[in-house]
């Protein structure tokens, strides 16, 4: 039987204020890297948090901006 992926993952964000403040968020797989601003409840301010642990992403094809015929 083969094992299926859930379509959704558990991200960690981590406050760029190092206070070690963390959020969880629950985003589909195929979304890009996160990096949010939300309010740090040890900093008493906004921060930027950034998604700690690394996932694959599929890479998207690159733009042909000169309409080539695709191979």
């Amino acid at each position: 039987m083969a094992k299926v992926k859930n379509a959704f993952t558990m991200v960690k964000l981590i406050s760029g204020a190092k206070t070690g403040y963390e959020k969880w968020f629950q985003i589909p797989r195929k979304t890009g890297k996160l990096n949010l601003i939300l309010y740090d409840p040890r900093a008493k301010r906004h921060c930027l948090f950034t998604e700690s642990k690394k996932r694959r992403i599929q890479e998207p094809p690159p733009k042909d901006y000169f309409r080539r015929h695709r191979v």
